[in-house]
């Protein structure tokens, strides 16, 4: 019976792609989440922004202006910061997918190590019962004489 002497090995690699998986996954739903909030945050500001040019075409007072100011100027604060957590996540996001990328690479050369060393005991196989049926023959044809 044929049995991969890296077997083990091969076993781990795969646990470790997918937890390496599950964690890609996990960053990429965290970067979705991050982009989902710029956007909104986005939307925030230019509808403050609308609602203040709407505001000016009638009768408003500077305080009202200082107070909506203030507000889109703390959503351009927020906006910017989120984007900072944008970045971070997608830096997240590419290093698993790298990580995920060499995870790979290495399980699949063991694979491929494994199917050629499959393929070379299936060929030994197959020579040693040549063999085995050479003598055979061999060994009737010496008999009839």
């Amino acid at each position: 019976m044929y049995r991969f002497k890296f077997e083990a090995l091969l076993s781990h690699r795969r646990h470790q792609e997918e937890i390496c998986q599950r964690e890609l996954a996990r960053c990429q739903r965290r970067l979705a989440g991050e982009q989902e909030k710029l956007r909104r945050t986005k939307y925030l500001k230019r509808e403050n922004i609308r609602m203040l040019q709407a505001r000016q075409q009638g009768s408003i007072n500077v305080s009202e202006i200082s107070l909506y100011m203030k507000y889109i100027d703390g959503l351009s604060e927020k906006v910017e910061e989120q984007n900072g957590c944008v970045r971070e996540a997608a830096k997240q996001v590419n290093q698993k997918r790298n990580e995920l990328i060499g995870i790979v690479k290495k399980r699949k050369t063991l694979e491929r190590l494994k199917e050629k060393d499959r393929l070379a005991h299936q060929k030994e196989l197959m020579q040693s019962e040549r063999k085995l049926m050479d003598e055979m023959a061999t060994t009737r044809h010496a008999r009839k004489m």
